[in-house]
């Protein structure tokens, strides 16, 4: 597919080019900074969520079995 030109594109888009001027393409361009880094905060708050639940359901397995071993430790005759 070769380079697009100005006169191939839809009438609208031609309009909507042609109404650019400098003020909107510093908004469009700050419009795409602000979607580019909300996605980051997504992805680090996401990767943050699954951590801390990670990290809840790590540490309650981890306090089951420090107490099944506990109890191992404490009773008569060794496991049950």
């Amino acid at each position: 597919m070769g380079p697009v030109h100005y006169d191939d594109l839809n009438p609208k888009v031609r309009e909507f080019l042609a109404d650019l001027d400098e003020e909107k393409v510093a908004e469009l361009e700050e419009a795409i900074r602000f979607t580019r880094a909300t996605k980051t905060v997504s992805r680090f708050l996401k990767w943050c969520l699954i951590t801390v639940v990670a990290v809840f359901l790590t540490t309650a397995a981890l306090g089951e079995a420090i107490g099944k071993i506990w109890g191992w430790i404490t009773s008569i005759g060794g496991p049950k």
